[in-house]
């Protein structure tokens, strides 16, 4: 654990992978010079300068101001031993955080920083390019993939094809399993969320003012993206099967069923809609500048540059493909995905209103914008997002 009002580090860490302060790269080149590429010092990503006493890039640069700024007391679940690379740097921040101050970061550059810079305020995310924040989201959705395979083994295992989902009857969901999955799914999607660089941009409240703005619509765009290999129903986070001949028993969730495959899937399959695809769909749906009202003035400039890199990568994945028609019929997904998020919202409330199946606190300020402490923005909310990871 790393105590963030000490200024200088009590032990040493040996860097890992193999890579040492001073590794660089030499590009060759058609002239005798050959260019210099320095790495990153704590995640051997391309360093862009000496920030706050190492050599490192603007990802890990970010990182390490937002962490000092906030005072964040990170835990690593582990042995204080996880692989920190431009891949996984996301995986572990109390880890990421030892690298830092390893590598000689300075927590009084922070202050010396805010100090000079005083009530003007610059995102660090401002200077990323497309394919950087595409790269992000995809590692950020390995994470996801990480998170949600650890949870289904600490509970019951299910076989299946992942090339051509096949289900049996022991397998068909339960209304308790569909509680499960979407509990499941909002877990992981406060992870998913805290991993992003622009989301770590804004405040506490704009963070869970977000979450509770788009989690429904992010949770039916995950499984429409989960079931583009199954047939005749749509496949949940738990790994459960939801058939369309089946989700009669429980109610109107076979409208939802019905219209995620028919208005979503069916055409996605017709777009050959891959992982780039979803990844930047779901950021598109997610930084949605006027999907709520932020607290902080910077917010908005945040999360319209967040939007506009998302656009660009959904746009530039296939674009020997017809790009332009095909992006168009990509966005045209979006009304149907808020419509349907509202269908589901509206199942829940009943499933809530009747007592069908547990409707956790957690579920009820970001499903049914519900919350018990009616001042803020929710307690679950708050706690996850301060929560590590």
């Amino acid at each position: 654990m790393l105590d963030n009002s000490s200024r200088t580090v009590q032990y040493s860490m040996p860097l890992m992978n193999g890579n040492s302060p001073s590794a660089s790269i030499a590009a060759s080149s058609g002239s005798d010079s050959a260019e210099q590429i320095t790495l990153c010092h704590i995640c051997s990503d391309r360093a862009t300068g000496n920030h706050y006493g190492a050599i490192s890039c603007d990802g890990c640069k970010g990182f390490f101001r937002r962490s000092i700024r906030k005072e964040h007391n990170y835990k690593c679940r582990f042995q204080q031993n996880c692989n920190v690379d431009k891949t996984h740097r996301n995986a572990c921040r109390a880890c990421r955080l030892r690298r830092c101050l390893v590598a000689g970061m300075r927590q009084n550059a922070i202050q010396n920083e805010r100090d000079v810079i005083g009530k003007r305020r610059k995102y660090d995310s401002e200077g990323e390019t497309s394919p950087q924040f595409l790269q992000n989201l995809l590692n950020s959705e390995n994470l996801c993939l990480q998170l949600r395979e650890s949870v289904i083994k600490s509970t019951e295992q299910v076989v299946y094809d992942k090339g051509k989902i096949k289900y049996e009857q022991r397998n068909w969901a339960t209304l308790n399993d569909v509680g499960s999955s979407i509990h499941q799914q909002l877990c992981i999607l406060v992870e998913w969320a805290k991993s992003l660089n622009q989301f770590q941009e804004l405040s506490l409240n704009d963070q869970a003012a977000l979450l509770k703005a788009n989690a429904a619509p992010l949770i039916v765009l995950g499984v429409a993206y989960r079931s583009l290999n199954t047939d005749g129903g749509v496949y949940l986070a738990n790994e459960k099967i939801l058939p369309t001949d089946q989700a009669t028993v429980i109610g109107d969730i076979n409208l939802v069923v019905a219209r995620i495959i028919n208005e979503l899937v069916l055409p996605m399959r017709e777009l050959a809609y891959d992982t780039n695809d979803y990844v930047a769909l779901k950021a598109l749906v997610f930084f949605n500048p006027y999907s709520i009202r932020p607290t902080d003035p910077s917010s908005l400039s945040i999360l319209k540059h967040a939007r506009l890199l998302a656009l660009k990568a959904l746009k530039n994945n296939k674009p020997d493909d017809l790009d332009e028609c095909r992006f168009g019929q990509l966005l045209l997904l979006l009304p149907a995905v808020h419509s349907i998020a509202q269908q589901l919202v509206e199942d829940v409330q009943l499933c809530h209103l009747f007592q069908l199946t547990n409707v956790d606190e957690l579920m009820q300020e970001l499903i049914l914008n519900e919350s018990k402490a009616k001042e803020t923005n929710g307690t679950a909310i708050i706690e996850k997002l301060q929560s590590p990871v």
